[in-house]
């Protein structure tokens, strides 16, 4: 089986065990994410995987007062409209239901199939590459479910990687043209905790990955978990100062600390 549909299947084992601790009443509690309950979260992760199973949604009129910005946001409301109609237990339920097909479904792809290329969140790609964005956004929500719960965990592994190569994938786009660092400047972001890793940035007209940088503008520490929320929109930037270790200058590391967030 492919690497990315064996991880995929990963990321949903260990929601499956997350979940199980949860009780009704934390479910129905208000989450980190603005409007969502705990529930939420995990019909959107439902409704996603009902969508891709060829189920539609509640299709009638939404609140007047909810603004999209796109087709995907306005699709992920009709989702939970549909799934708040549930209990918890049938929440529950029809998780495990919808990855159980959704596992079976996968696991007979071919090559040829997982190459093909059609619509993904970032335009026409290989379906291989839509797989590979579905770890990442599962595993995002896991977190986001845990943090709201204060119950940390699942910070390493194949499928935490997996999901901090599609930061590294876009890491020219934060530090080049969001952050706008200055023409010239050179970065060393050094990941620690449960999934290490280091990139050296060199920002020319557009910011690059460098094999090596030896003396960098400024260096960057910090916890791989605590990295990808900010790099999330998860965590306010102007509170993690004593969490974020900075050498060199001062000015371009807050630049790119406060301009972390490629996704919400």
């Amino acid at each position: 089986m492919d690497p990315v549909v064996t991880t995929l299947m990963a990321e949903w084992d260990a929601i499956s065990l997350f979940i199980a601790q949860i009780t009704e009443d934390q479910w129905l509690q208000p989450s980190i994410l603005p409007h969502w309950t705990n529930f939420d979260i995990l019909a959107h992760i439902v409704g996603t995987e009902l969508f891709l199973s060829g189920a539609s949604p509640f299709d009638g009129p939404l609140p007047t007062d909810r603004h999209y910005a796109n087709e995907i946001a306005e699709l992920n409301d009709r989702w939970l409209v549909t799934l708040r109609q549930l209990s918890v237990n049938e929440l529950l339920a029809s998780y495990h239901n919808t990855i159980a097909q959704r596992i079976h479904v996968l696991s007979t792809l071919t090559d040829a199939e997982l190459d093909a290329t059609g619509w993904t969140p970032i335009g026409q790609a290989p379906f291989r590459r839509f797989l590979q964005i579905r770890i990442f956004d599962c595993w995002v929500h896991e977190q986001d479910l845990r943090r709201s719960l204060d119950l940390p965990g699942h910070e390493s592994g194949a499928v935490v990687e997996a999901s901090i190569d599609e930061v590294e994938r876009a890491i020219g786009y934060i530090i080049g043209k969001q952050a706008r660092l200055p023409k010239g400047s050179t970065v060393v972001v050094s990941l620690t905790g449960g999934a290490p890793r280091t990139w050296n940035i060199e920002v020319g007209e557009r910011a690059r990955l460098v094999p090596s940088i030896e003396t960098p503008s400024c260096r960057l520490q910090i916890d791989s978990t605590l990295f990808m929320a900010l790099a999330c929109g998860r965590v306010d930037p102007h509170q993690t100062d004593d969490s974020i270790m900075i050498e060199g200058d001062q000015a371009i590391a807050n630049q790119i600390v406060t301009n972390l967030a490629f996704t919400i």
